[in-house]
């Protein structure tokens, strides 16, 4: 029996209800200052063979959103969801990764439902250090030959086998 093609590129892959919803949370991060982007989990279309395949370098469960903030480099994964849309398995591992890992993990519904989680956990104001005495982080790595990167010091190694 030979297979059914699948649709080709011109198919619409979520409705534009959630396109729109992405749009919306993604502008409302930068503008709380977060670095964010739309991460590309659909398949790939094979003209060759009429179906569409997973694409080569993504991990299932991975959410819609990835970002992290940009006075601390704090990582943010929202999923979205729109309509009858459920998390799969997959998926709430990956949140729970996230969040076990300090990061901020969210399921984004509506808009106004991913903003009052975000203003909940105090994240839409804005981060201010209280320690002074820290000194601020270099403006750019060290790029001296043999240098290490960053001011973090070197590891020790040993010889040693086991």
């Amino acid at each position: 029996m030979k297979p059914t093609p699948q649709l080709p590129l011109d198919y619409d892959h979520g409705n534009k209800a959630t396109q729109q919803l992405t749009a919306a949370i993604l502008a409302y991060l930068d503008a709380h200052g977060f670095e964010a982007w739309g991460q590309p989990n659909r398949g790939e279309y094979d003209p060759n063979t009429g179906r569409w395949r997973p694409h080569p370098n993504s991990r299932r469960g991975v959410s819609d959103i990835l970002g992290y903030r940009r006075s601390d480099g704090k990582f943010l994964a929202c999923e979205v969801k729109f309509g009858k849309d459920r998390l799969r398995d997959e998926q709430i591992v990956f949140l729970n990764q996230v969040k076990a890992a300090g990061g901020l993990a969210f399921v984004a519904h509506t808009l106004a439902g991913f903003v009052a989680s975000f203003e909940r956990r105090g994240l839409h104001l804005v981060a201010t250090s209280t320690d002074s005495s820290r000194p601020a982080p270099p403006l750019y790595p060290k790029m001296l030959i043999g240098a290490p990167i960053t001011d973090d010091a070197q590891a020790t190694y040993n010889s040693s086998t086991s």
